[in-house]
């Protein structure tokens, strides 16, 4: 119960906190994944070192990555959007 409780917040706290902050803008999309790979591959090990009972040291951290990188692929994914139709009316 504390695992679904702990990811419903973490996964809110995440939303909240990515689309309405510029907090990882500097980030692009394939840096997002990258530094979503290293923060969750430490968390895993965190997790062996401490003899595998605290599951949310993986959740939490799986779920604000996911939220970043999904946010920064959106925003890149707008960002596209617009240059293409300001290109579309420029050409007319």
């Amino acid at each position: 119960m504390l695992e679904i409780i702990g990811a419903v917040l973490s996964f809110a706290g995440a939303q909240i906190l990515f689309s309405r902050t510029k907090l990882a803008e500097w980030l692009t999309p394939w840096k997002s994944v990258g530094f979503t790979i290293l923060i969750i591959s430490f968390s895993i090990v965190l997790f062996g070192a401490l003899g595998s009972t605290y599951y949310l040291i993986v959740i939490m951290p799986t779920i604000v990555c996911s939220v970043m990188v999904s946010t920064r692929y959106r925003d890149y994914l707008m960002r596209l959007q617009s240059r293409r139709v300001q290109w579309k009316e420029n050409k007319e």
